[in-house]
């Protein structure tokens, strides 16, 4: 019995360390795929993330971010989808998804155009077609576009605020013109 306690870890170690492999070259494939391929202010490129580590848990821990990365200082790195490799499939964020999550996390605008993105979108839908994965668009949830939306509604005490300063610093200067005046 201990003999085959001993087999059945090995070969699950085995299976773990397959996976963690197959996710490596599925990695390799991808960033080979999108390799001159460039977009946006902060000059970003594509890479599928690697498990780390030479076992994924028997593919519990297989799944990889499709990351656009900025070689340009100052820009932050994007996800724009993940991959499973276990399962062969892949979400792909649509354009308004990162751009909305961008927006909310960094409080300014993805420098990517919607074109440049729709391009991305293209090629990724082609690299993982061909390497057997197949892909899905997710737009944001309705909790994420609810969040932009709150934060997008005026706050009506603040804008109280502006307006009354606003007004005295109009009659301020109303008064100052009014004694240079005489």
């Amino acid at each position: 019995m201990y003999d085959g306690e001993v087999t059945d870890r090995s070969e699950l170690e085995a299976l773990r360390t397959q996976v963690a492999n197959q996710a490596a070259s599925l990695a390799d494939t991808v960033n080979d795929g999108f390799e001159d391929f460039h977009m946006g202010a902060g000059d970003y490129v594509v890479e599928l993330s690697v498990p780390e580590g030479p076992s994924t848990g028997g593919g519990t821990a297989a799944r990889q971010n499709i990351r656009l990365v900025p070689r340009r200082k100052g820009y932050a790195m994007v996800i724009a989808g993940t991959v499973d490799p276990v399962t062969s499939t892949a979400e792909l964020r649509t354009f308004e998804h990162v751009a909305l999550l961008h927006e909310l996390r960094f409080k300014q605008p993805l420098e990517i155009s919607g074109e440049e993105y729709d391009d991305f979108l293209r090629k990724a839908d082609v690299v993982l077609n061909l390497a057997r994965v197949k892909a899905k668009r997710v737009g944001p949830s309705p909790e994420l576009i609810s969040e932009q939306a709150a934060r997008r509604r005026l706050n009506l005490p603040m804008l109280a605020v502006f307006f009354f300063v606003m007004l005295l610093a109009a009659l301020v200067v109303y008064r100052v013109a009014l004694t240079m005046k005489h």
